[in-house]
């Protein structure tokens, strides 16, 4: 070869590689502002969602789903913030929300809409109103797990048979990590009454 091809050849190869640089640059660039639209609108979430506190003594009643489930539908469609929520969250979203305003027969796990038909009308909707509850507490913990502030299970440190099988029908394992109990847990770590309603089954082994 001579000089020049040699040149234009090595020219090529570092407009090549500048071009490579900026695209790099560019998607870096765009992944850090979706990161940070991210943590807002999961902050924006989390604020909503405190109708359905751990800390609560008594179910969601109807007004109160009702509440919640139009907030969240104005959040993940009016705000447009759905389209930031890893494939998880989304799913255990979709399945809270529907879970908020659906039937009782048709409420996921089928195994709990099953035991919500076996009780009178009223008790049902106590117990749909408990575990909802929790269902939106293991939202937020798979929230604070994209953002990678969250290890273990928060206010809940043991899953009921009616949360395992939640996570289950969103498609998510109980084996796997943030759900899976935690070796080792700080003595004093803060935990919460997992029913306020009186008549969920107890928790699994």
């Amino acid at each position: 070869m001579t000089v020049t091809v040699w040149i234009q050849a090595a020219g090529t190869v570092l407009l090549g590689l500048v071009g490579l640089w900026f695209a790099h640059n560019y998607r870096r660039q765009i992944r850090l502002k979706l990161a940070e639209r991210q943590v807002e609108s999961y902050m924006r979430l989390w604020g909503l969602t405190a109708l359905a506190s751990p800390f609560r003594d008594t179910p969601l009643d109807a007004a109160e789903r009702r509440q919640l489930f139009d907030d969240m539908s104005k959040w993940y469609f009016d705000d447009g913030d759905g389209i930031l929520m890893s494939t998880a969250s989304r799913d255990l979203f979709v399945v809270v929300h529907t879970n908020l305003g659906c039937p009782l027969g048709t409420v996921k796990p089928s195994g709990l809409a099953e035991q919500l038909a076996a009780l009178p009308p009223a008790e049902a909707e106590r117990r749909r109103g408990c575990a909802l509850v929790r269902q939106v507490s293991l939202l937020r913990t798979q929230l604070k797990s994209d953002l990678a502030m969250h290890v273990g299970v928060n206010y809940f440190p043991e899953l009921l048979a009616d949360d395992r099988a939640f996570l289950a029908s969103c498609g998510l394992s109980a084996r796997r990590r943030p759900w899976r109990r935690r070796a080792l847990r700080r003595p004093d770590r803060t935990a919460v009454t997992p029913c306020v309603c009186g008549s969920c089954p107890a928790k699994t082994p």
